[in-house]
């Protein structure tokens, strides 16, 4: 019995040696695998502290979008595997700052014992710290797009401001104050409310300021054109022996445009007050007696008056299949038979009937609009451009068909 009892106490004298010994085996073991490591944590966004200290002293921060920095961290494995990327805080104190370009040093802080920060990547961030300024500045309203068939814009009061404020190195960097104002299809004037947007020189958009007021109302003037035939308008009696019917004007009708009220009433317009005797002495100028809120569509244009045949100074002009310009066609498009046309013919004339000067052909070009056409056969409109003082009479032919096809891959 006593043999029995000696043999158990020692087989748990056994079992106790054994367990701690484990133990022993099992702290060195995970002591061995616990050795220290590095973790990199990309892109840990920069926060900027007491940027209230920069507005209180009237001063704006000019930095890199969204700063990032790079953190190495060192610790002991059984610390760094529990590290989570929320746990890393980067910042940049911006109290007292003075005025001007400078390098500010990047604080980083880790949520965790035991480990420590190895690396910055960058240790410091470039930054400017400018004045605020104002400026008051005019808007430059531009237009896009054209009115319905019959309308044109009239004239717009183009006198607004606003006021721009902030950094003083955003608000120098203004080149242009722009509102754009969209007339596409217009047949009626309107008041309209227009975003106010910055420009650069390089037409980018100046950001970070702000435009006092954001909109600005505009009167948009939409005025009804219509052609209409021009009447001599002779006082006087009418010698025996002429010929009232030979009496002439140049030209004999014009395009008028004004108030859609006014328009539809107007059937013709005369021309002012003018004798036999004055006509009989050859081609003289004349003007046109307008109604009041009625304009010319071209206010260059020229009126003559004569009582006999005017003769005009035309100018005979021809634009080869070759030189007529391609505009706005798909990448994806090509265009065939414009060959079966040889020439454009075009006729010219001064807008001052009475004018001798001849325009230079080179300042001619004519052109097919190929805007929002898709493939097939298509009738286009022949357009011509010259200068300011020329107007177009008669152009032959005044219609080009052609085929749009796709361009082959190969």
């Amino acid at each position: 019995m006593k043999k029995i009892k000696v043999k158990n106490s020692r087989d748990t004298m056994l079992k106790l040696i054994s367990i701690v010994f484990a133990i022993l085996l099992w702290s060195y073991v995970r002591g061995a695998d616990d050795i220290e490591r590095t973790v990199v944590y990309k892109d840990i966004d920069i926060k900027f502290e007491n940027l209230s200290n920069l507005k209180d002293r009237n001063l704006s921060l000019i930095s890199s979008e969204n700063p990032t920095v790079d953190v190495t961290i060192r610790g002991k494995h059984s610390n760094i595997s529990n590290l989570k990327r929320e746990n890393v805080r980067a910042s940049v104190d911006l109290a007292d700052l003075p005025i001007g370009e400078q390098k500010a040093p990047i604080k980083v802080q880790v949520d965790s014992t035991n480990v420590f920060i190895d690396l910055k990547n960058p240790e410091y961030i470039s930054l400017k710290v400018d004045e605020n300024v104002s400026k008051e500045l005019q808007v430059d309203l531009k237009i896009k797009g054209k009115p319905s068939n019959n309308y044109v814009l009239g004239n717009i009061k183009q006198n607004e401001y606003v006021t721009v404020s902030g950094a003083k190195t955003y608000v120098d960097s203004i080149d242009s104050i722009v509102a754009i104002a969209d007339v596409s299809n217009k047949k009626e004037s309107s008041v309209m409310s227009i975003p106010i947007v910055a420009y650069d020189k390089e037409e980018n958009i100046v950001e970070n300021i702000t435009i006092e007021p954001e909109n600005v109302d505009f009167e948009i003037p939409i005025l009804k054109t219509e052609v209409v035939p021009v009447k001599l308008n002779v006082i006087g009696e009418i010698p025996e022996g002429v010929d009232s019917r030979e009496f002439s004007v140049f030209p004999d009708y014009v395009s008028i445009k004004g108030n859609t009220a006014v328009i539809n009433k107007i059937d013709e317009i005369t021309t002012v007050p003018v004798t036999v005797d004055e006509l009989m002495s050859g081609q003289i100028p004349i003007d046109i007696d307008l109604p009041n809120g009625v304009s010319l569509v071209d206010s260059d244009i020229k009126f003559v008056a004569s009582g006999t045949q005017i003769i005009l100074n035309e100018q005979n002009i021809k634009i080869n299949s070759d030189n007529i310009k391609i505009l706005n066609l798909d990448d994806k498009l090509d265009v065939q038979g414009l060959d079966r046309v040889e020439e454009i013919n075009i006729t010219i004339v001064p807008k001052d009937p009475i004018s001798e000067e001849i325009v230079n052909v080179e300042d001619v070009t004519a052109s097919l609009d190929f805007a929002n056409l898709k493939a097939g056969e298509q009738q286009l409109k022949v357009n011509v451009n010259l200068p300011e003082k020329f107007k177009v009479i008669k152009i032959d032919p005044e219609m080009v068909k052609v085929n749009v096809v796709k361009k082959r891959l190969f």
